[in-house]
């Protein structure tokens, strides 16, 4: 009974932890999977593709119908989504044990996904009979030239499995009940069915660092070819620095291009590794067991791609060092252009202090040659002409002496005024 104070989040992440299992808990069975690759512009046909199976379900994530003995599934995922059919009425006839149950479930007949949206990227059937099959009869199913068999779940089921696509497209795994009890028929469909998912789907990063990496190593080498004119300054700071700019704003478009699949291809691989620990694997003579195989071809991949990963943040962290080192240089270039221009400043700024000083003393002359003209018609008239003569000396020392006093004065008023 939920109660008043219960927190909202309470009862759904307690639902949470029964999400995504199949509700299988007897055999035999036959298992039928596919993935559907979904962009993000066909999620809306998707929604409206299982509103049409089933009124209000767009807004799930999860649309399960079943009967006794058989159902189906579908769940919404981040980039892709996943069908499932299964069928538990399985009798162990001759002609069961002969074909090993597969081929119950075939994608014609599996009317969901007739229109769905997407692309299917992986099909995978599974059979589960207590019957323990012989060589020629597992031959026929699944290559056992290049096989995988091992015991899971502590001896309880064994399993073989060629990673094969056979009719429809479909890759088969054939598991032994041996004495599974209780949910771990269901757990170990579940845990065999995300293996092959999540295996897949984090392939789905090689190719795309396969041409991160044709594509470093030209952006490396355009790189040591800019660092090298640098250093010998063959080319202008205005050249090196629109390369520059160039080579990265391409690496960062590589960046956005790639960081999602980059993160996606980790996340799968990881998960992939944490469903292998889960089927707590016993060796069969003659066979690997299934994490032997995966990882022999998984794990070159993803060290692949952690590489491409790990050369894109490094060429990124050396156009940031470049970019430091050419930003200081064109520091230092600045700064000697101001410190020559300064120079050339003081040198203008004396000269112009020295033609400053001359023209100060011959506007002494100019103005005290003005006043004195207006000094001598003031005199003429008024004293003898000999006489007038004899005071022309000293009015003009008394003029020049006040004038030259009076435009210091005026000079050195307006240097304080400017400070």
């Amino acid at each position: 009974m939920k109660s008043p104070h219960d927190h909202a989040l309470r009862q759904p992440l307690s639902d949470l932890m029964h999400e995504r299992t199949l509700p299988i808990y007897k055999t035999p069975v036959a298992v039928r999977s596919w993935v559907y690759l979904v962009s993000d512009e066909q999620r809306h046909a998707e929604a409206e593709w299982i509103n049409r199976l089933e009124a209000g379900a767009p807004d799930r994530w999860r649309l399960a119908q079943s009967d006794e003995t058989s159902g189906r599934i579908w769940e919404r995922h981040g980039e892709f989504s996943t069908w499932l059919k299964y069928d538990t009425d399985i009798s162990l006839s001759a002609a069961t044990k002969a074909d090993l149950g597969f081929c119950k479930i075939r994608t014609a007949d599996f009317d969901w996904l007739t229109g769905a949206p997407g692309e299917v990227f992986r099909s995978i059937e599974i059979s589960v009979l207590p019957h323990e099959p012989k060589p020629a009869q597992l031959q026929k199913a699944i290559d056992l030239t290049q096989a995988v068999c091992c015991d899971v779940f502590d001896g309880a089921a064994r399993i073989w499995s060629d990673f094969r696509m056979h009719e429809g497209g479909a890759g088969r795994i054939y598991v032994q009940d041996k004495g599974l009890e209780n949910d771990e028929a269901s757990r170990l469909l579940q845990t065999l069915i995300e293996i092959g998912h999540y295996r897949k789907l984090a392939l789905l990063g090689f190719p795309v660092a396969r041409n991160l990496m044709a594509w470093l190593k030209d952006a490396e080498a355009r790189l040591a070819d800019l660092t090298s004119d640098m250093a010998s300054q063959s080319a202008s700071q205005e050249q090196l620095l629109e390369r520059l700019m160039a080579l990265s704003a391409e690496v960062e478009a590589r960046v956005n291009a790639v960081r999602f699949r980059q993160g996606a291809t980790e996340a799968y691989a990881r998960l992939t590794e944490d469903r292998l620990v889960s089927l707590r694997e016993t060796r069969v003579a003659g066979f690997s067991t299934m994490r032997e195989f995966i990882e022999r071809r998984l794990q070159p991949a993803m060290r692949t791609c952690e590489a491409a990963s790990r050369r894109l943040d490094d060429i990124s962290a050396r156009i940031g060092r470049v970019s430091d080192l050419l930003r200081a240089r064109i520091s230092i270039s600045l700064e000697v252009q101001n410190q020559s221009l300064l120079r050339s400043m003081n040198i203008r700024s004396r000269l112009q202090m020295k033609l400053s000083a001359l023209v100060e003393g011959l506007s002494v002359f100019a103005v005290g040659y003005y006043i004195f003209s207006l000094v001598k018609y003031m005199i003429d008239p008024l004293l003898d002409p000999h006489l007038a003569h004899l005071l022309y000396g000293p009015v003009i020392a008394a003029i020049l002496v006040l004038a030259w006093l009076f435009i210091h004065h005026r000079k050195k008023s307006i240097g304080h005024s400017e400070t």
